[in-house]
């Protein structure tokens, strides 16, 4: 199928509701296409377009390109915004993906509910994300390459060219006398996926003259792969009684090793945390196999991965450090380190006097005592949570309330006696994903 405003309007299934249409318009040869495309299709669409540029300031050149894009945008009667992103990658990682991050970010702030953001990725793009993520040695996942589809922010995300490749682009292109700007770091081969497109696709297109609908066609495969895989490790958490932060062990034990493995792995990426390596994954699942009282742990991305009696236990950010300071108990206290916040409520019997409305949060330093509720004389705190089964990681990351010095409440667990009052307040320990597993599960 040749490719057209009709062809295009055939493949993009915009919802009736659509707010915005909205073109990621670069100035190149893909994203001109698509913006050209679109406004031929007119009241056709079901929301006004509008042209959004990136500037990544990467280029001297980069305010020259954002104005011919507006000149471009205004010429077809197209709204046209211009959002300036500042691209600081981390020690050791690459420009480009750092510059990809900054500018998915920059969309997702920008779009609002009920935009479609379309992106002028094609076929040939698609081939290349392909054998990038088979060199990189992904799984079905990574394979599946750049979905057709999918949510971003409040929006949705299209690709509606990548049934096309960047030779039939610029044919359509060349036929419309249109005219586009050429980047010139996409000669630069030091980047791996100009290396495929420059150096190595041309190479396999000449072999395999079909290679780019072949390689999109696999990449589909493995879409539908990974869509299945993940409604089966969705289901297998279901019945492991997994929950975040923790994962039984009984659940992983009656599993094979590949079902381990994906169950693990989605475990994990419910939790929000990086994925693990191929040789990290397999020293987690070696914990199955230690003695129960051996408590080992794999360390990776700030996060602790700990086997702990009948499960395993997920640790958030331990690299961050918890605050401490002055809490006014009219207000949240947030701890950072993605232990979450303490929130000061009524209690239904006995709790803190209600006069005691301004405490200091601090964590174990040793030797600290206090009279829990109930208990006739003053305890060690640290017999406190070796009788509580507290987890000794757990311990150093509860936090202390102290008022006037002394010690009147550990987290959400006790109450000095000293403090106690009818009709007071408790504290409610709202935690954030892993650490919502309360001490000593």
């Amino acid at each position: 199928m040749k490719f057209s405003p009709e062809a295009l309007l055939s493949q993009l299934d915009l919802p009736a509701a659509t707010q915005r249409v909205v073109v990621a318009y670069s100035g190149g040869l893909d994203s001109t296409v698509l913006l050209h495309a679109l406004a031929r299709l007119g009241e056709q669409l079901p929301g006004p377009l509008v042209a959004l540029h990136i500037d990544h300031s990467l280029q001297a050149d980069s305010p020259r390109w954002a104005e011919h894009c507006r000149e471009v945008a205004l010429s077809l009667g197209v709204d046209f915004s211009l959002l300036k992103i500042l691209v600081d990658p981390a020690p050791g990682a690459s420009v480009e993906a750092a510059a990809r991050d900054g500018r998915y970010a920059a969309f997702a702030e920008f779009l609002e509910k009920g935009d479609v953001l379309l992106t002028a990725q094609h076929a040939d793009d698609q081939a290349e994300t392909f054998l990038l993520q088979a060199l990189r040695g992904a799984g079905v996942a990574g394979l599946a390459a750049m979905p057709r589809e999918r949510e971003l922010g409040a929006a949705m995300h299209l690709r509606p060219l990548l049934d096309w490749t960047r030779v039939e682009l610029e044919a359509w292109a060349a036929g419309q006398g249109l005219e586009w700007l050429d980047d010139p770091s996409n000669a630069d081969d030091r980047f791996d996926r100009n290396f495929l497109r420059n150096r190595v696709l041309p190479e396999l297109r000449e072999r395999f003259p079909g290679m780019a609908a072949t390689l999109s066609r696999s990449a589909g495969h493995c879409a539908d792969a990974s869509e299945i895989l993940a409604e089966e490790a969705a289901q297998m958490l279901v019945t492991s009684g997994g929950r975040e932060g923790f994962l039984p062990l009984a659940a992983l034990e009656s599993l094979s090793t590949a079902r381990q493995r994906l169950l693990l792995r989605h475990w994990l990426a419910e939790n929000g945390v990086p994925a693990l390596s191929d040789a990290q994954l397999a020293e987690a699942l070696a914990m199955l196999e230690m003695r129960p009282d051996a408590e080992p742990e794999l360390r990776w991305a700030g996060h602790v991965l700990r086997r702990h009696r009948d499960g395993l236990h997920l640790e958030l950010n331990t690299a961050e450090a918890l605050r401490e300071g002055t809490w006014n108990t009219s207000q949240p206290f947030e701890l950072g380190a993605g232990a979450g916040r303490l929130r000061r409520v009524n209690a239904a019997v006995e709790g803190i006097d209600p006069a005691v409305d301004t405490v200091e949060i601090r964590y174990r330093e040793g030797g600290e005592k206090l009279r829990p509720l109930g208990d006739r004389h003053g305890r060690e705190l640290k017999k406190l949570l070796q009788q509580r089964g507290i987890p000794r990681w757990q311990r150093d990351r509860l936090p202390l309330l102290f008022h006037e010095g002394r010690l009147v409440a550990v987290a959400d667990l006790w109450i000095d006696q000293s403090v106690a009052r009818e009709g007071g307040w408790r504290v409610r320990w709202e935690r954030n994903k892993a650490d919502e597993t309360a001490p000593g599960e």
